[in-house]
């Protein structure tokens, strides 16, 4: 009755640690939990000392801007209220920050929140095997496009769901003061697990981010060093063997490396008439042309730029890039119209301007700043990790150099916001003393 009792009284932290594993159900789902945690937050904060945050205000005026641009650059057809409403998420993000500092659950409802979580991406790893090896995961779901999704069915996010919330899981772990050294073993396990059903989901730039994720956690976590070396040589022998032998009912190794490749060099046969023979006869020279990752993405970049260059201040508005692309029919003559960029760094440039670049700049720096900063000083080791690995989740949300989704899209704006709760708690618990 009293396990009951607590558990009933902590029930807020149970969703704020479980909000992630709603995903695969839908969207709407996480929405209602995300708002549950948005009321519970309004309704409990006294204090207006929650807000009197540096890092809160710097997101206050960046939500605060994403709102005005959007009112006055798109149009009446194509305006979403979500990006208006931008600022909910910075609340979300105070209410993750507001449930983790005041409620302190005992170790025993910290150990249930620990296996859950486990035993969820336990079941997502082995859900994903069976897809791979039998053609069809438990839920009768077959392989889509020669890609394994497991519990995501048609929505092949699988690869990138597991990259971004594995900082979140290990955070848990430190959080919880999982001893990494005591379960070595189990981690080199779990975390090259994880590695090769990101790699069978073929997902390439989920695949790229292994290795930055990898990077970042090696100089910064040393604990994890050793983990994450052996983990990726682990994935390193997983990839040619599955390749060689022809393992399981999927490819990946030929979307990932040969696809990728033939999308970066492509060519082409040039067809030139010789004038000055008296014989009419065409010779064959073979080309090749390079891209940025492949034709369309290039195209994609190269009209977010020209809409840059024809509104270098303020863009064209949050989710213009759409706008534009509706305007003309998503037929462009300078490059490939999409729903958004696939490039978080040019849909900041085309959408938001300069003035929105510059808070992507002094973000990211001052996440790299802090960590270089916290890496020197001698506090808690825990503690630590925990402002480590929450900033690395959003570092790996905005990393620049790769394709990836609309910053505006919900399920990746609930995932940053809900590291930049993690990172707004690890941060008071770092440097507030």
């Amino acid at each position: 009755m009293l396990i009951s009792k607590k558990i009933f009284k902590n029930f807020p932290i149970y969703i704020c640690m479980l909000l992630l594993l709603t995903f695969p159900i839908g969207i709407a789902i996480t929405e209602f939990f995300l708002l549950i945690l948005t009321i519970y937050f309004i309704y409990k904060n006294r204090s207006f000392e929650i807000f009197n945050n540096k890092i809160f205000f710097f997101l206050l005026i960046f939500s605060s801007y994403v709102a005005i641009n959007s009112v006055i650059q798109i149009s009446y057809f194509d305006f979403n209220l979500s990006s208006f409403f931008h600022f909910r998420f910075l609340i979300f993000s105070l209410s993750i920050f507001f449930i983790l500092q005041n409620l302190q659950q005992d170790f025993y409802e910290k150990k249930i929140l620990f296996k859950t979580i486990l035993l969820f991406v336990g079941f997502i790893i082995v859900d994903s095997f069976i897809q791979f090896f039998y053609g069809k995961n438990i839920f009768g779901n077959t392989i889509v496009s020669n890609r394994i999704s497991s519990i995501f069915f048609d929505e092949l996010i699988l690869g990138s769901f597991l990259i971004k919330i594995l900082p979140f899981l290990l955070w848990l772990f430190s959080y919880t003061n999982f001893e990494f050294k005591k379960y070595k073993f189990f981690l080199i396990i779990f975390i090259s697990l994880i590695f090769m059903i990101i790699y069978l989901s073929g997902e390439r730039s989920a695949f790229i981010l292994i290795f930055i994720l990898s990077i970042l956690i090696m100089y910064f976590i040393k604990d994890l060093r050793k983990i994450f070396i052996i983990s990726l040589l682990i994935l390193s022998l997983f990839i040619p063997i599955t390749s060689v032998f022809s393992i399981g009912k999927s490819n990946p190794f030929n979307r990932v490396f040969v696809k990728t490749y033939n999308q970066i060099f492509v060519q082409k046969n040039i067809e030139i008439v010789d004038d000055k023979s008296k014989i009419d006869k065409k010779l064959e020279i073979k080309s090749k042309e390079t891209y940025l990752f492949s034709k369309d993405h290039q195209g994609h970049y190269i009209l977010a730029y020209d809409l840059f260059l024809k509104s270098p201040i303020f863009g064209f508005g949050p989710e213009g890039f759409r706008s534009e692309c509706r305007k003309i029919n998503y037929d462009s003559k300078i490059g490939i119209c999409s729903t958004h960029p696939h490039n978080i760094l040019l849909q900041f440039l085309s959408e938001l301007g300069l003035v929105g670049l510059s808070f992507y700049i002094v973000g990211f720096a001052y996440l790299l700043f802090r960590m270089l900063i916290l890496k020197k000083q001698n506090i808690s080791l825990s503690l630590k990790n925990c402002f480590f690995l929450s900033s690395i989740g959003i570092l790996v949300h905005l990393f620049p150099l790769l394709p990836s989704g609309s910053f505006f899209n919900n399920w990746i704006s609930i995932l940053l916001y809900y590291y930049i709760g993690l990172y707004l708690f690890s941060f008071d618990k770092c440097f507030s003393k």
